[in-house]
C-alpha cells in the first residue's frame, strides 16, 4: 500500500500513475456518515489500466497505471489512510466540511452526479457530492447547478462525461490538503469491465 505522502506531497503525479476505485458500500457500517474514517488500499492485479504518455515523446505511447480498490476498515490497528470521506446518496447532497483532522478527502466515484467546493478561510473548506433525478430516471443537471449554487467552484455531469463516442466515463473526485489549503482533483477514466483507460487528471480550480 503507497504512503499517504505520496498522494500529498506530489498530487498530480500519483494520480496519473494510480487509479483509485472507491469500494465502500452504501450497505456497509457508516457510509452515510461524513467525517474522517480509515480505509485500506489494496492493489488490483486483475485489473488493467493505460493511459498516454504526457511528455513530448512519451505521448505517443501508452504507460501502465496501477489500479489500487480502497475499502473502509474499523480495525484501527492497521496501517491505512485516514480520510474525510463525502458519501453519496440518490437524489441528496451530502456535505463535508474539511478542516485539518485528515490530509484526503474522499468520495464515490461519479457518472452524473455534481461536486462543489467552498474556501471558507482559516484552512475551513466545505465540499458537496450531490445526486438529483427527473421524473424519467435521468440526471438534472440544472436543478444540481441551482443546488450547488452557493459553492465556489462546481464540477457537473456536462463537464466530464462528454466524450464523443463513450458512454462509460467515470471520475474518482480526490482532495489533497497541504497547510491550510485543499486542492480538488478528479480522474477521468473509462469503465471497461476491469479494462480501464485513464483519460485525464484534472484540478478543479477554486
Amino acid at each position: 500500500m503507497p504512503n499517504m505522502t505520496a498522494i500529498t506531497s506530489d498530487p498530480e503525479s500519483f494520480l496519473k500513475n494510480n487509479l483509485l476505485l472507491i469500494q465502500y458500500q452504501a450497505y456497509e457500517s457508516g457510509y452515510r456518515n461524513p467525517g474522517v474514517k480509515r480505509f485500506l488500499l489494496n492493489k488490483e492485479d486483475d485489473f488493467t489500466c493505460m493511459r498516454k504518455g504526457t511528455g513530448i515523446i512519451s505521448q505517443f505511447k501508452e504507460k501502465t497505471v496501477d489500479v489500487w480498490s480502497i475499502k473502509s476498515t474499523n480495525a484501527q490497528n492497521v496501517n491505512g489512510w485516514d480520510c474525510y470521506w463525502l458519501p453519496y446518496d440518490q437524489d441528496f447532497k451530502h456535505v463535508v466540511v474539511l478542516e485539518s483532522d485528515a490530509d484526503v478527502m474522499l468520495t464515490p466515484a461519479m457518472d452524473g452526479c455534481s461536486f462543489g467546493f467552498t474556501n471558507h478561510g482559516g484552512g475551513v473548506y466545505s465540499a458537496s457530492h450531490g445526486n438529483l433525478q427527473t421524473p424519467m430516471g435521468r440526471i438534472d443537471e440544472a436543478g444540481l447547478r441551482q443546488g450547488m449554487r452557493f459553492h465556489k467552484s462546481t464540477l457537473h455531469k456536462s463537464d466530464y462525461m462528454n466524450v464523443p463516442g463513450q458512454t462509460d466515463v467515470k471520475v474518482t473526485m480526490v482532495g489533497v490538503r497541504k497547510g491550510n489549503k485543499w486542492r480538488f482533483f478528479y480522474q477521468q477514466y473509462l469503465d471497461q469491465m476491469g479494462a480501464f483507460y485513464l483519460l485525464n487528471v484534472r484540478e478543479l480550480k477554486g
